[in-house]
């Protein structure tokens, strides 16, 4: 059975604007109900959480003191026990069930099954965002990303009609990733968005190639997503474009996490339609504006339940309450990815920063990435900024070792091109050390 969208979209809409104001124990409140349902189902429906949640129950009472012994899911887990987390029956509110499969930014396949109540969840979070910010149904919008199997292919795009929620007249035109970045700002100059979305990454590709050759790109806003973004890369971006990007985090199995906050640019956790833990390696909560990893709960996926799923991200969660007013908690900042993290001899590890305006006058290049190949190495690999051009290995070392651990190596090693992966998302930094 599906769902009316539009007075189901309505009612959520609504509800979203009403919560993100409620005190820090009505939305625990508002919170365990909506989990109580889920873990419930889970434990009824499916095969894997049957012994899994048994430490939450008490003659059927949820006991929620024991919340931290239910066992943290991993994206493995998720891949070995497809079948076994699969709902065998939805309620009729669920609606319709799809199944889905994201690499991420490993290129390891999973594979998922999303219902069409997590889609309007969804939906309802990113319209909310949109209001946040202003952003006008009217105004066209374009779209550089992954489009998988829905090809946009360069010259023209692929037309999105009605691409915000609800019976309306927003337009949106597609233009697929793989489009080289010269042919996309040439593509921007003849279409002319008001709003363009894009990785963070190819944010700054763009903004180097248009500002290299004297081009002007001027949007009413530019929304980032699918990746990290760096406080170089939004400086980047800020300094090219005019005005922070905006930006929304989550992933494909999860649904939308959190959001750009329009007065403090900080990440407003969707609070109402997913549970986030910060937890360090042990499990255990970490206390506020301290680093830790990213577990979550999608309350409204019931097709296939992710309890305590492990993003693989990391975060610091925001001491005090937002200065906009609303009482959604906050992320600081959010960090990476596990890979992203680069560990030392001495069993140290840190969110590696090398910021390339720096490193220019030692290494003069176009596009870099640093990858840690061994505890005490890395290897620099850039884009030279003209053939031949002398490079001063001493001094990046030097500077590594202040940026990084006084004990790194380095590599520099010149390459012709630094290519996005199979998602079309660059990482700036990966480890390849094994933890």
């Amino acid at each position: 059975m599906g769902l009316n969208p539009l007075p189901e979209a309505a009612a959520f809409l609504a509800a979203l604007d009403a919560t993100q104001y409620l005190t820090a124990e009505r939305m625990v409140a508002y919170q365990r109900r909506l989990l109580g349902v889920l873990v419930r189902h889970a434990r009824l429906e499916t095969a894997f959480y049957g012994e899994r949640l048994a430490p939450l129950f008490s003659n059927d009472k949820i006991d929620w003191e024991r919340w931290q012994e239910v066992p943290i899911l991993t994206r493995a887990d998720v891949q070995a026990e497809f079948d076994a987390l699969q709902a065998r029956t939805l309620p009729p509110a669920a609606g319709r069930t799809t199944q889905d499969s994201s690499s991420g930014s490993t290129g390891t396949p999973l594979r998922f099954l999303t219902c069409s109540l997590q889609h309007l969840a969804a939906d309802c979070c990113s319209e909310r965002f949109y209001r946040w910010h202003g952003v006008d149904r009217g105004k066209l919008a374009a779209r550089i990303r992954s489009t998988g199997v829905r090809s946009a292919p360069y010259p023209e795009g692929r037309v999105i009609e009605h691409w915000r929620l609800g019976d309306d007249d927003t337009r949106a035109i597609d233009l697929s990733i793989a489009t080289p970045v010269e042919l996309q700002i040439e593509w921007l100059q003849r279409v002319k968005p008001a709003y363009l979305f894009s990785y963070p990454s190819n944010f700054r590709e763009i903004a180097r190639v248009a500002a290299g050759r004297g081009i002007a790109l001027q949007f009413d806003a530019i929304f980032t997503v699918g990746e990290m973004i760096t406080a170089e890369t939004r400086a980047i971006l800020r300094a090219y474009f005019g005005s922070d990007p905006l930006d929304r985090y989550g992933s494909s199995e999860v649904g939308q996490i959190a959001a750009t906050c329009p007065q403090s640019g900080k990440h407003h956790i969707n609070a109402e339609v997913v549970l986030v833990e910060i937890l360090d390696d042990a499990g255990r909560p970490v206390a506020p504006d301290t680093p830790g990893r990213i577990v979550v709960t999608p309350f409204y996926n019931l097709a296939m339940p992710l309890i305590r799923y492990d993003t693989g991200d990391h975060a610091i969660l925001s001491a005090a309450q937002c200065e906009c007013g609303r009482t959604l908690p906050t992320l600081e900042r959010i960090l990476g990815r596990s890979r992203n993290i680069f560990h030392f001899v001495d069993g140290s590890s840190i969110w590696p920063v090398m910021e390339s305006w720096r490193v220019q006058s030692f290494v003069p290049h176009r596009q870099f990435q640093v990858v840690q190949v061994a505890r005490d190495r890395i290897e620099y690999r850039y884009v030279p900024a003209e053939p031949g051009a002398p490079v001063d290995l001493a001094g990046l070392t030097a500077f590594a070792r202040a940026m990084l651990h006084p004990t790194i190596n380095v590599d520099a090693i010149a390459v012709e091109e630094i290519k996005p992966g199979t998602n079309g998302k660059y990482e700036d930094y990966i480890s390849l050390v094994a933890t």
